[in-house]
C-alpha cells in the first residue's frame, strides 16, 4: 500500500465495521492502489462499473450516466477485440550480415518488425535473448540475474502493413557459438486495457572464430614452421590408401590385416599401402592452463593458446598440408575430447575453426594421456604438434617418449620458461611475447613462499 501504514486503532474500527456489514468484508480487504508490476490496469471492475452506470442511467433516465456506461462497455469491447487481433500478421526477424566472424571483427545486425494487417499497433515491446559476451555498439545488453542471460529490449509502433527495421553493430570480442533468441513480444490495444504476449522460438547462432596470428606475429620460421622431416624425401606409407595385399609377416601390426582377403583366400594377408612423401600435421591442443586441470583455468591464457592452435591450422592449410585437431577440451553438452584426423577436405580448416570456437574451457583428460593414446594411431609421416600454455613434467615425458619412438614432435608453448634443455629430438617454439599485454596471476608454490618469508625476515632486520 502506498503511503504510511494505517493506525492500529483505525484497523480495529474497520474490522468492527466489516463485522457489522458482511457484504463490505470483501470490499475492505481489497488494496486500493495502482499495481506498478502489472502490465495493464484493466480488471472486471471496469465492466461492473459500466453496467452500474448503464443501469442507473436507464432507471433515472439520465443521459449522462447511460452514455458513460455505453462508452465504457464499447471501449472495453473494442480494446478486447483489438488485443485479440494484435498478434495476427506480426513478424519479428533478425538478419546478420555474416554468421561467421573472427575475434575482433564487427558484424551488422538488423532487427525487423512487420505488421501484415489493417490494424495498427500503438505499442510493441520485444525482449530478445542476446549473448552478454558480445556488446552492442549503439546500446547495451542487460543481464538477467535470475537466468544469467542477456536481454535486449526494443520498443516499436508499427502501423498497418508497415515494416520497420533497425540496425545495430555487434562487437565480436569473445569466441564461441553465440545464441540469439528466443524472443518474447508483447502488445495489446491502444487504450492500454488488455495485453497479449507470444514467443518467437526462432534461434540463430553467430560463430566467432579465435583470433588468427600470422607467422611473423608468432615469430616462427616462414619456410617450415612445423620442423624438418627427419629423412627428407623418405617415402611413408599412407594408411588411407590400400594398393594391394601380401602375405602376413610376424612383424605386421594387426591393423594391417585385410580381413576380407584373408577370408577369401583362407590365408592371413596384410594390406600394402601406397607410399607417400606428404607431411601430415596433427595438432594437439591442451586447454588446461594449470598442471592439475581440475584446479581451474586462466581464461586469458587459455584463449591465447586456442588462438595459436587456430593460427597453426591456418598456416598448414595455406601450405596445403593435411591438418587435424585433437584437444582435451570438449564440445558443449559432451564429455568426449575433440578428435579430427588430418584430411584434405576443402572445408577442413573451417571445421577446425568451428571446433576451436565451440571448445569448452574445462579439460576432460590430461594432454599427456591423449598424446600417448592417439599419437601411435597416426600415420608414420604425421608430425605431432602440441600447443600448450604450460609445459609441465608429465607433458615433457610424453613428448620424449614419442620422439624416442621416431615421431616428429613439435612443442609450441606459452610457458614462462622454455623447456629446451632436456627435450632431445623435440622442436620447441617458445612464444611468451604473445602474452605481453596480459596481466596473469602468479601461482605461489613452496619455493615462492620460502623466498617471500626470507625477504620479509630481511626487511624486518633492517
Amino acid at each position: 500500500m502506498l503511503g504510511l501504514p494505517p493506525n492500529p486503532e483505525s484497523r480495529k474500527d474497520e474490522s468492527a465495521g466489516a463485522r457489522g456489514l458482511p457484504f463490505l468484508r470483501g470490499f475492505r480487504r481489497q488494496r486500493h492502489y495502482i499495481d506498478l508490476n502489472k502490465e495493464t490496469q484493466y480488471s472486471d471492475a471496469w465492466v461492473l462499473l459500466a453496467l452500474l452506470l448503464l443501469g442507473f442511467g436507464l432507471i433515472v433516465s439520465n443521459r449522462f450516466f447511460t452514455t458513460a456506461g455505453i462508452l465504457l462497455l464499447t471501449l472495453a469491447g473494442v480494446g478486447w477485440l483489438w488485443s485479440r487481433l494484435s498478434l495476427y500478421g506480426l513478424h519479428y526477424r533478425r538478419h546478420f550480415a555474416e554468421v561467421r566472424a573472427f575475434q575482433g571483427e564487427a558484424i551488422r545486425l538488423t532487427l525487423e518488425v512487420q505488421n501484415q494487417k489493417f490494424l495498427p499497433l500503438t505499442w510493441l515491446t520485444v525482449q530478445d535473448i542476446f549473448p552478454i559476451e558480445l556488446p552492442i555498439r549503439e546500446t547495451s545488453v542487460s543481464l538477467n540475474a535470475a537466468t544469467n542471460l542477456g536481454e535486449f529490449r526494443t520498443f516499436w509502433m508499427p502501423n498497418a502493413f508497415q515494416r520497420l527495421s533497425r540496425h545495430f553493430t555487434i562487437e565480436c570480442t569473445a569466441r564461441g557459438f553465440h545464441k540469439y533468441g528466443p524472443a518474447q513480444v508483447e502488445t495489446g490495444d491502444g487504450f492500454g486495457f488488455f495485453n497479449r504476449g507470444a514467443r518467437f522460438l526462432d534461434e540463430q547462432f553467430l560463430i566467432v572464430y579465435p583470433r588468427i596470428y600470422s607467422v611473423a606475429e608468432m615469430e616462427l620460421p616462414a619456410k617450415n614452421p612445423f620442423g624438418n622431416l627427419r629423412a627428407h624425401g623418405h617415402l611413408h606409407e599412407d594408411p588411407m590408401r590400400t594398393v594391394g595385399v601380401r602375405g602376413w609377416d610376424s612383424g605386421d601390426s594387426p591393423r594391417r590385416i585385410h580381413w576380407k582377403a584373408t577370408a577369401r583366400h583362407q590365408a592371413l594377408l596384410s594390406r600394402v599401402y601406397e607410399p607417400s612423401k606428404e607431411q601430415q600435421i596433427q595438432l594437439f591442443l591442451n586447454v588446461a592452463t594449470l598442471e592439475r586441470h581440475w584446479f581451474g583455468t586462466i581464461p586469458e591464457l587459455q584463449e591465447r593458446a586456442i588462438s595459436v592452435a587456430a593460427s597453426l591450422a591456418a598456416v598448414a592449410a595455406e601450405q596445403r598440408l593435411p591438418v587435424g585437431l585433437i584437444a582435451n577440451g570438449t564440445l558443449p553438452g559432451s564429455d568426449q575430447p575433440l578428435r579430427l584426423l588430418p584430411g584434405r577436405n576443402p572445408e577442413q580448416l573451417t571445421r577446425i575453426l568451428e571446433l576451436l570456437a565451440a571448445v569448452t574451457p574445462f579439460a576432460s583428460d590430461p594432454i599427456e594421456h591423449l598424446l600417448l593414446q592417439d599419437a601411435p594411431r597416426l600415420g608414420w609421416g604425421a608430425t605431432v604438434v602440441v600447443i600448450s600454455a604450460i609445459a609441465h613434467e608429465g607433458l615433457l615425458v610424453a613428448l620424449l617418449e614419442l620422439a624416442e619412438a621416431g615421431r616428429p614432435v613439435v612443442l609450441v608453448t606459452l610457458a614462462e620458461k622454455p623447456p629446451t634443455q632436456f627435450l632431445k629430438g623435440v622442436t620447441v617454439y617458445h612464444l611468451p611475447h604473445l602474452l605481453d599485454d596480459l596481466i596473469l596471476p602468479r601461482l605461489v608454490g613452496k619455493e615462492d613462499e620460502a623466498e617471500a618469508e626470507a625477504e620479509e625476515w630481511r626487511f624486518r632486520r633492517r
